[in-house]
């Protein structure tokens, strides 16, 4: 009789372990994948919602001129259906706007390592900042009856606004440092700038989709 066809126990063991494997194997490159997909989405609000009209056309006030916030938080808007209004745009279509206050983007060591050598940094973000809804409808104001003349007398106009609850934000993230490759951690510390900024303008947003 011949046996070389019969399977032992070990066989079907082996095959067993081996096909458990490869699935394992398939189901992280499946979840490798969309981890990557999701990372290279940018930022989209919940739901894909888009943000309410009266948010749709922001300006910024009270940024740092050497700040590179805007343009993250441009980006961050675009993706969630609204426009940012920069200087030398017509303000005309403006519906809001958001005054920064206290902004302080700065870093402090948090650990050396043996030889009393930098080894980490915490670089953090803080700012207070109050959204604006401009409402559009003039306000004509006079100057004082005590003018010698008419001719004296002048109108100015400014819009009316609504404003929310002044806000906080204040966020940090570390990174390690190393002298020998400071070109290299000069690098990264603006991509931790930039995820700052990025989170930042997530927090703001959220705030704007769900306010009043």
């Amino acid at each position: 009789m011949n046996t070389s066809f019969l399977k032992t126990p070990s066989d079907f063991l082996f095959k067993k372990k081996r096909m458990a494997f490869f699935v394992m194997l398939a189901s992280s490159l499946l979840l490798a994948s969309m981890l990557q997909g999701c990372s290279g989405n940018g930022f989209h609000l919940r739901n894909n919602v888009d943000l309410p009209i009266q948010y749709q056309n922001i300006a910024l006030e009270g940024l740092p001129v050497d700040s590179d916030f805007p343009e993250v938080f441009e980006e961050a808007l675009e993706n969630a259906g609204g426009n940012l209004i920069t200087e030398g745009e017509d303000s005309s279509s403006t519906k809001s706007i958001i005054r920064f206050k206290n902004y302080k983007l700065d870093k402090r060591v948090v650990a050396y390592d043996s030889d009393l050598e930098v080894r980490e940094y915490l670089l953090y973000l803080k700012f207070n900042y109050e959204v604006a809804i401009v409402d559009g409808k003039a306000i004509k104001s006079k100057k004082s009856k005590g003018s010698a003349s008419k001719s004296t007398v002048s109108k100015s106009t400014k819009t009316k606004e609504k404003k929310l609850p002044i806000r906080r934000i204040n966020i940090d993230k570390s990174y390690l440092y190393d002298s020998d490759y400071a070109l290299g951690k000069a690098e990264e510390e603006k991509l931790v700038k930039k995820k700052l900024y990025q989170e930042a303008s997530r927090l703001i947003l959220l705030q704007l989709q769900y306010a009043k």
